[in-house]
């Protein structure tokens, strides 16, 4: 719209040039022209608005409207011919005689749709018009015809005449096939575009696309027929918000073009479509027709724009809602085959939302809240935080913006808090960081100094909420205070100082006090304080000078020279401070000197009683208050001090509080904690609280059960309940009842709640809570669950739960009738002998107390009493007549008299004896007194009495009276403490109460071992003891249970020294703890006599009834603990799991049986059974697998041959190997497998390896178990003497004990054996069974030769004849069959080649290795051997004696050249493992380090080149480098202190072995290890050429920087640029890249570096460098203090010349083109800037900022001065400019000549400053400079038109009447 409103004007412009020009004759043509040129551009205009724009909004309908007005003005001015009306009658027609046609007497009688019918089907057109031309008819046209032809085409297709209407088409001229396309797609009949459609389908006439087209035109009207109804999901909801008028005009417009009649009811639902409509509709405008029409199930095939498009366009919020859902959960492709909705994505709801603002808003609210966003409100930050305010805001829980990110990169809290600062939201944002608990350690955004800086207050905020993390810290608050000084202070850096000098005297004071030091830190004035808290005192001074007391106090006067004044505190400051006085207000702080003697002596609190006693209101509290607060036990006190103490009958008050206490409960069942407080509260009171709890339980299951369905009425309903639960107090007979049904509901449905079985133990548990309701309440039993029971014929359940909670028989049998018939004849037999009594009606609650009687006598016994009391006094030795009397009379009181008598202990001993007598039973007393021979009453009582005593009332458990007893006669006794223990193990199983006595008792016993007091010196500590073991004894013994006697075996253990001669108390507690969860018990027996044969006889009893229950895990531990062998009970657990194997069907699995056979070898080797057993237990395995057939012969084969190598294997760990049992048992274990390979068949002949491949990679099999224990490589049997020709059968004597097939498979396993280097075995095999095998023989021959054992003519005739066949030219000998021959070059090629070929061994050998098909390898060893001990100078039998290591060790310490060639052969002959030779490797590696220096004494530093190069191929010996490397670091322990060459040359050989294996971890060993030998010993030893050969040889330097920074310290880096150091020419690199991180600074080096290494590029960085920093030390101070010293300042630029100079030249040497030009330019300038200030000129050229270059080009009098500082500062200026200020204004033409003398004169510049010209009020000497400046342009056209712009008629004039340029611009001009 704007740019049409500044078109206005032109528009305007051209309107009147087009009218002035077209009201002149002269001017039409021009006038012409010029409409044409502004209609088309003024169409144009509208075309591209309406091409680019779909629909045009308010602007772009004006602009239209405006654009519209200006064509149809400029229309008015179009040249205008007549048009002849159409209904005009040619005059010339109608005078002329026209020839009348043949058939117009025919078609006179005919209608004119039948002439042209006619005429047209027979190919008359021109006829028909001539007779139309004669009857004057409007047909005579041809286009008239042709019409009237289509409409007799379209009655045709009425008529389904395709034929017909074919002809009329092709006669016109028409293309058949495109008028029949047209026709059907632009025809509103729907019968003739239906019979089109079939025809044109019928004649393929239709493309894909269009086929699709009709396809959907059908599906449409299909839809919106009348047979098919809308989706009424959608049609149901109100469409209020669409305007119904547009139905109705839209209506009558499309029904007007369909010509449908509203009169027509019978296609009043026939909906009518054209096709070509339909092909002008996309994708989405189709599925948006289809989807009003089809049901929610199809949604998910449709695409999701126009499916949500159509959705918020009806508002439908239900569907929209569960597309929603489904998109919050769609995450894999699995979920995706299961959606009902279609994938949905931001940008879907983003462009397709057409519904309401609200309800657009409601969507994104519901999105948002599962953390999706719309992406144009995660882009504008406002939005989203409307969006996050709409769904609770940017404080929650868990914020919905997780992982939000800015533009900036920023985090969701980053950015609120710059919107925060933004807005100058300081309390939100305070808000919002304490609400995340945000800080600078989890949000560095608050660090960031240029927020504190924009925003002072921020900066502050921050501070003030890091102090309250950390209240201690007093530098928190100092530095919050310096951020509030600051607000106060924004101009300058806050500090102390400035706010004393800006007048905040006490805010720096109050800052200072929190500063490190205080105030004092401030007076003393330390120089090296930190700045922001230094204070002048002077300053502080002058700023105390309205506080002359606070200045006195910090500055005072020193009255005497050397004398401290008294220390000022804060209670004198404030002394004069009202209303504070301190000599009254801090009385109770012991800091204040001030205080008064009356002054309060404590700090004032509410619980004050003076305050309390003035100001407190109190309120008395009983225990119902306490008890709705749920705190049981302040009502328990209250009550005891309030009422109970104060009651006169008790017994009925505590009865009554219990009954309110119980209502309490009941009133208040929903709330947990007052239900909880009154059951306390209750019990506390010492009523039984059962009721109560089962009531409140009741109560909350029926409250559950009847508000499950009704949760608006929950209060309604739990009030009612309340109500009526209180009535059980009363016990009203209804309201239980009532409750009883409800509860038996509420039970019913809990168990379906629950999903628990109706009728099962679970249910019936729950229906316990109903029993005991019923027996509380005194009701009646519930029988609603014996009813279902019986009506579920569930007698197991019924029978339970009635014999459970003891039902009346009465009851229980009329239930019986619910049963079937059946059940019910059998319970009523069951329950005919039931007594009739139900033990129910027994009160299980009572207890029977028995309470100690007092001895009591008659009137008669207490006159005699007294008379005893009064004849005491009167005989001597009173006390002793007492005891005597007590025993007679059977009167306790009188030995307690008779103690009182006698004041010395040791008649504690007789008291107490008779005491005891006389206080129990008579049988108790007589057995106690058995021992007393004589007169009781005479009796003098004595210890031993005493012991006897104590045994017999403790063996009858009469603790009671023996602790009465002690506490009357020796109440300090320790024995009473092990009586306390007695029965609080015995009696209350309190064992943890226990345990504490007893540590008390073992404390006090000490005390009596070590103070011999006299108050224990009546009872010697050795009887103490004595007595202490028989009780400790018999609690063992007394024990009821297991559990009570492994509680006090746990008791004991630590106390075993009070056993004198007692049990193994440790040993029974392991084992009680063993048998706690099994039925067996431990013989009481053994706790008596005690001994080691007896505990592990009572083991061995335990461990046989634990292999009988099959406890084997417990009984092997109870082996363990007796030190018994466990050899049967481990194979009895293997013999019962596998006859478990054999019951559950799974022992005839041969994977089974593998399995098992191999858990038995495991188990017996675990558990370390002797061998005899183990083998005794596979051989008789053996015997049965042998006798035990399975379904094939050679699995049983293999069975037995693997139990029989087990059994050998176990045999073979005797200390006295049997080697004949040996022998025979190998001997079975190869019929075995002769057996089973013949059984095979010639399978493994084909494939020798598969089996053993297949069992490796899959399961496990027999062969691959047995493997692993083969006789193979069993020392027992692997002896020499089966190496030996003696006894080998030969080819004559052997004796074929087999059959042939049997032959070929032993012929067979021993060419395996011979393949795996079994040499042994193999000989032994052909000696069991005497069986010839030529490779045993050419083996063992080869090891005969090589030995020395036998000569060329000792060896057997079959091998003669192979060496003789070996000299005839290659020809077969006729004795010996032509055999297979592997090719052996690979491996022969190894074998040394050191002797001359002449030796006859060597030959002979050779020769016999050639011949051998099986065994080859251990001929080549032969030979290898034999050949390494002649170069040796010793014999074979030396050299094989000894292990491959030995001889890989003596090869690598040959020191011959080609040793590394011969170890390689070696190890690939021998097949040494890689850790072996890994370990060989690295100790001849060590050695050969060590050697020179323990030669010569001589540090090895640098190691030569061939040196190392010979280490390196000593590593590649072994395949794994990695295990070479990890040898050789573990080589450096073991390298004597002070080899530091040895220990850097073994880091950088490991270090080489790990890369080339990628190895990380090793690496990174080497270099721990290299940081750690560099900083513990190289530097310290000043090795500084071992830390270069370790740098150089590591060659890692990013991680070795640390060495750089020694070498640098320590001045030894030069060392490093020695030449050849650095071949790979990594060094340099690394040594630039260290000097530029860590010595930025240290250009010297940087240079010095760069030369080493002809580094040109760096050392033009550097001279780069340096001329910069010459260039900012001018820049560093003003330009005109700079003027003031140009000597200086003119050294400085010279300097920086000549720094440039050789920075471009070192750029160029380095072919570094774009740096050199730039110091090139840079050269320019300083040499310009010094040319001026040779000239005495002061102009500033270096370091300009870009916003004053403009300023400094301009003001340069010369071209070439102006472009050398643009090229410097690589600016380009406003040439146009420069050139109007030089050239127009100055008339400077000669800068106008240097201009073009380097750059072109363009065509713009003049025209740019043509504007500026026009811009400014010209003055002559302006327009005379203009003049000639357009002389200078080339371009005529241009230089015309700027000359007639700025009016220039003398100059138009001489270029228009010019004859080079007139012509040309009068073309021009004219065009």
């Amino acid at each position: 719209m704007r740019d049409v409103e500044e078109l206005t004007p032109a528009l305007d412009l051209l309107c009147s040039a087009i009218r002035e020009n077209d009201s002149e004759t002269q001017s039409k043509h021009f006038s012409e022209q010029l409409l044409n040129l502004a209609l088309s551009f003024l169409n144009k205009q509208i075309k591209e608005l309406f091409i680019h724009n779909e629909e045009l909004d308010e602007h772009l309908q004006k602009g239209v409207n405006i654009l519209t007005s200006y064509i149809n003005e400029l229309r008015t001015f179009m040249i205008k011919f007549p048009w002849k009306l159409t209904d005009a009658v040619d005059e010339y027609d109608v005078k002329e005689n026209v020839p009348k046609v043949k058939e117009s007497n025919m078609w006179e009688k005919l209608s004119v749709e039948e002439v042209v019918a006619n005429a047209i089907l027979n190919n008359k057109i021109p006829e028909a018009q001539t007779f139309f031309r004669i009857n004057n008819h409007s047909a005579q046209r041809l286009k008239e015809l042709i019409k009237i032809g289509l409409d007799l085409v379209f009655d045709s297709l009425k008529k389904n005449n395709i034929k017909e209407a074919s002809e009329l088409l092709k006669n016109m001229g028409f293309n058949v096939k495109d008028q029949l396309l047209k026709i059907c797609f632009y025809t509103t009949n729907k019968n003739i575009r239906d019979f089109l459609v079939e025809i044109l389908k019928e004649k393929k006439y239709f493309s894909e696309k269009e086929k699709r087209t009709v396809d959907f035109v059908h599906q449409v009207e299909k839809f919106y027929s009348g047979h098919f109804q809308e989706n009424m999901q959608i049609q149901s909801f109100p469409r209020y918000w669409i305007k119904e008028q547009d139905f109705f005009k839209h209506k009558s417009v499309l029904d007007s073009f369909l010509k449908y009649d509203h009169k027509d009811k019978l296609n009043k639902q026939d909906h009518r479509i054209v096709l070509n409509w339909a092909q002008w509709w996309n994708q989405h405008t189709q599925e948006s027709i289809l989807l009003p029409r089809i049901s929610p199930e199809e949604y998910k095939s449709y695409s999701p724009e126009a499916l949500w498009r159509y959705l918020t366009a009806h508002h439908d919020w239900l569907s929209i809602i569960s597309w929603i859902g489904e998109f919050q959960t769609q995450s894999s492709f699995a979920s995706l085959q299961q959606n009902k909705w279609p994938p949905l994505t931001v940008d879907v709801v983003d462009q397709n939302t057409c519904c309401s603002n609200y309800m657009k808003n409601e969507i994104l609210d519901k999105l948002a809240r599962n953390g999706i966003f719309l992406t144009s409100e995660l882009e504008d930050f406002e939005l989203f935080l409307l969006r996050l305010n709409r769904i609770g805001g940017v404080m929650q829980d868990t914020l919905p913006v997780q992982n939000y990110r800015s533009k900036e990169g920023w985090d969701f809290h980053s950015c609120f808090i710059l919107y925060c600062l933004e807005h100058s939201l300081q309390h939100l944002l305070y808000v919002y960081l304490d609400y995340y608990k945000l800080s600078p350690i989890n949000c560095p955004f608050l660090e960031k100094k240029e927020l504190h800086e924009a925003h002072p207050w921020f900066e502050f905020l921050v501070q003030c909420r890091h102090v309250s993390s950390n209240l201690t810290d007093p530098k928190l608050i100092f530095q919050a205070s310096l951020a509030n000084a600051q607000i106060l202070i924004p101009s300058n850096q806050a500090s102390v100082s400035s706010m004393l000098l800006e007048g905040h005297t006490l805010l720096a004071l109050a800052t200072t006090m929190y500063a490190p030091g205080g105030v004092s830190q401030v007076v003393q004035n330390e120089e090296n304080e930190n700045c922001l808290k230094k204070v002048d005192p002077q300053l502080l001074k002058m700023a105390l000078t309205p506080y002359p007391k606070l200045r006195t106090a910090l500055f005072p006067q020193y009255t005497v020279p050397g004398v401290l004044p008294p220390d000022i505190t804060l209670y004198h400051l404030i002394q004069s401070l009202l209303p504070f006085d301190p000599r009254r207000l801090f009385g109770w702080q012991s800091a204040n000197t001030l205080a008064i003697g009356d002054g309060a002596s404590q700090l004032p609190h509410f619980s004050s009683p003076d305050l309390v006693n003035k100001y407190a209101i109190a309120e008395r509290l009983n225990f119902a208050y306490y008890l709705h607060h749920g705190r049981p036990s302040f009502a328990f006190g209250t009550f005891l001090v309030q009422e109970l103490t104060k009651s006169k009958n008790p017994k009925q008050l505590i009865q009554q509080v219990g009954n309110e206490a119980y209502v309490l409960g009941l009133s208040s069942f929903h709330i947990p904690s007052i239900g909880a407080a009154c059951i306390c509260f209750l019990e506390l009171l010492g009523l039984d609280s059962l009721k109560l709890r089962v009531d409140m339980k009741v109560a909350n299951i029926i409250l559950s059960y009847k508000c499950r369905n009704e949760d608006a009425q929950y209060s309604l309903i739990r009030e009612s309940l309340a109500e009526k639960i209180s009535k059980l107090a009363v016990g009203e007979k209804a309201t239980i009842e009532e409750l009883l049904v409800l509860l038996e509901e509420g039970i019913w449905n809990s168990i379906e709640q629950q999903e628990i079985k109706r009728l099962s133990s679970e249910s019936s548990s729950q229906w316990a809570l109903v029993v005991q309701f019923c027996r509380l309440h005194k009701m009646k039993l519930s029988t609603s669950y014996l009813r279902e029971c019986a009506k579920a014929n569930d007698w197991l359940q019924f029978i339970i739960h009635s014999q459970l909670h003891n039902y009346h028989p009465e009851e229980v049998k009329s239930l019986l009738q619910y049963f079937s018939p059946v059940l019910q004849d059998h319970l009523r037999l069951a329950f005919e002998n039931l007594p009739s009594v139900s033990c129910s009606t027994m009160d299980n609650d009572q207890v029977c107390n028995k309470f100690p009687q007092e001895l009591q006598r008659n009137k008669e016994e207490m006159t005699d009493f007294f008379e005893i009391l009064l004849q005491c006094s009167e005989v001597p030795n009173s006390w002793c007549w007492l005891l005597a009397e007590a025993v007679k009379q059977q009167a306790p009181i009188l030995s307690v008299l008779a103690s009182c008598l006698q004041s010395q202990d040791a008649s504690a001993i007789p008291c107490l004896c008779v005491w005891i007598i006389t206080s129990v039973e008579d049988s108790v007393a007589a057995e106690a007194m058995g021992h007393i021979k004589g007169s009781v009453e005479g009796h003098i009582w004595d210890l031993e009495d005493l012991s006897v005593i104590w045994r017999t009332l403790l063996t009858r458990q009469k603790s009671k009276t023996l602790i009465r007893g002690f506490h009357l006669f020796f109440k300090d006794s320790p024995l009473l403490l092990m009586m306390e223990t007695y029965e609080l193990c015995m009696f209350f199983k309190n064992y943890k109460e226990a345990e504490a006595k007893l540590l008390e008792f073992q404390k006090s016993l000490e005390t009596l071992d070590t103070a011999a007091t006299r108050v224990h010196a009546v009872i010697p500590a050795p009887w103490l003891k004595e007595q202490v073991c028989f009780l400790l004894k018999l609690m063992l013994q007394q024990c009821r249970t297991q559990y009570e006697l492994g509680k006090l075996l746990q008791l004991f253990v630590g106390i075993e020294h009070l056993f004198s001669d007692g049990p193994d108390v440790k040993k029974l507690c392991v084992l009680s703890q063993i048998l706690k969860d099994t039925s067996i018990d431990i013989n009481r027996v053994i706790i008596t006599s005690y001994s080691l044969e007896n505990f592990q006889h009572e083991c061995r009893s335990i461990l046989e009834k634990l292999e009988t229950e099959g406890q084997f895990a417990l009984a092997r531990r109870v082996a363990e603990l007796a030190e018994l062998p466990v050899d049967n009970l481990v194979i009895e657990e293997i013999t019962q799991e596998m006859q478990t194997l054999k019951h559950v069907d799974q022992w005839s699995l041969k994977q089974a049986r593998i399995d098992f056979w191999k858990k038995c070898h495991e188990n017996f080797k675990k558990n370390c059974i002797s061998s005899k057993a183990a083998s005794s237990f596979f051989s008789a395995q053996a015997l049965k697998a042998r006798e035990c057939p399975t379904e094939e012969g050679w699995s049983c084969a293999e069975e037995r041959h693997l139990l029989l190598t087990l059994t050998g294997h176990w045999l073979a760990q005797e200390d006295l190997v049997p080697l004949e049992e040996l022998e025979e048992l190998e001997k079975q274990i190869w019929l075995c497998r002769i057996t089973q390979h013949t059984l095979r068949g010639n399978q493994q002949e084909i494939e020798p390896r598969c089996s053993q491949q297949m069992s490796t990679s899959g399961e496990l099999t027999f062969d691959s178990l047995a493997r692993e224990f083969s006789f193979s490589k069993l020392a027992a049997l692997n002896t020499s003497k089966y190496l030996e020709l003696n006894g080998l059968p030969s080819k004559d004597n052997c004796e074929n004990r087999l059959d042939w097939k049997e032959q070929e498979s032993l012929n067979f396993l021993i060419g395996r054996l011979l393949d795996d280097g079994c040499v042994h075995e193999a000989s032994r095999v052909c000696r069991y069974f005497h069986f010839y095998n030529q490779d045993v023989a050419v083996v063992l021959h080869c090891r005969a030769l090589a030995s020395g054992e036998a000569s060329v003519d000792d060896l057997h005739p079959e091998i003669h004849a192979l060496l003789r066949s070996a000299e005839l030219p290659e020809e077969e000998e006729p004795g010996f069959p032509l055999r297979k021959v592997q090719s052996t070059s690979s491996l022969d090629s190894q074998s040394f080649v050191m002797l001359p070929p002449i030796d006859e061994v060597v030959s002979n050998l050779e020769t016999l290795t050639s011949r051998c098909l099986h065994g080859k390898n251990y001929c080549r060893q032969v030979l290898c051997l034999y050949e390494l001990a002649k170069e040796l100078g010793c014999s074979y039998t030396d050299v094989a004696a000894q292990d491959g290591e030995a001889m890989l060790r003596a090869i690598l310490a040959s020191q011959q050249p080609d040793r590394c060639r011969r170890a390689q052969a070696f190890i690939s002959t021998q097949g040494l493992k890689p850790d072996t030779v890994a370990e060989l490797v690295a100790e001849e590696v060590t050695r050969e380090l060590l050697t020179p220096s323990e030669g010569t004494g001589h540090k090895l530093m640098f190691i030569p080149a061939e040196e190392s190069q010979t280490f390196l191929q000593l590593t590649a010996l072994c395949q794994d480098r990695t295990l070479v490397g990890m040898k050789l670091l573990d080589k450096i322990s073991s390298v004597p202190h002070g080899e530091l060459s040895c220990t850097t040359e073994l880091l950088i050989l490991a270090h080489h072995c790990f890369t080339l294996t990628c190895h990380m971890e090793g690496i990174i060993r080497v270099l721990q290890a290299a940081r750690l030998l560099t900083d513990n010993h190289l530097a310290p030893n000043e090795e500084y050429g071992l830390v270069v050969r370790l740098l150089t040889g590591i060659g890692r330097y990013n991680e070795m920087t640390y060495i750089f920074d020694l070498l640098h310290k320590k001045h030894y880096f030069e060392v490093l640029m020695r030449k050849k150091l650095d071949p790979s020419g990594t060094l340099k690199t690394a040594l630039l890249d260290y000097i530029k991180r860590c010595r930025p600074g240290d250009s010297e080096k940087h240079n010095m570096i760069a030369l080493c290494f002809s580094m040109c590029r760096e050392i033009g960085e550097n001279h780069e460098a340096a001329a910069c920093i010459q260039l900012k030390l001018i820049e560093s101070q003003p330009w005109e203090d700079s003027l003031k010293d140009g000597h200086q300042l003119k050294q400085l630029l010279l300097k920086a010349l000549t720094l440039m100079l050789d920075a471009a030249e070192s750029y160029a040497k380095d072919s570094c083109v774009r740096q050199a030009l730039h110091c090139h330019r840079l050269t320019k300038l300083i040499t310009l800037q010094i040319h001026f200030l040779n000239t005495g000129q002061n102009t500033m050229l270096i370091n300009l900022g870009r916003h004053r270059l403009m300023d400094c080009i301009l003001a340069l009098p010369r071209f070439y001065q102006a472009s050398i500082v643009a090229e410097a500062y690589d600016f380009v200026p406003d040439w146009a400019e420069i050139l109007y200020q030089q050239v127009i204004l100055k008339g400077d033409f000669n800068y106008l000549e240097e201009f073009k003398q380097q750059r072109l004169l363009r065509s713009s510049i003049f025209e740019e400053i043509s504007i500026k010209c026009k811009h400014h009020q010209p003055t002559d000497l302006v327009v005379k400079n203009l003049k000639k400046l357009f002389t200078y342009c080339e371009d005529v056209y241009l230089y015309y038109k700027l000359a007639y712009e700025h009016k220039f008629c003398d100059v138009v004039n001489v270029l228009l009447k010019d004859p080079q340029t007139g012509c040309c611009l009068k073309d021009m001009l004219a065009g």
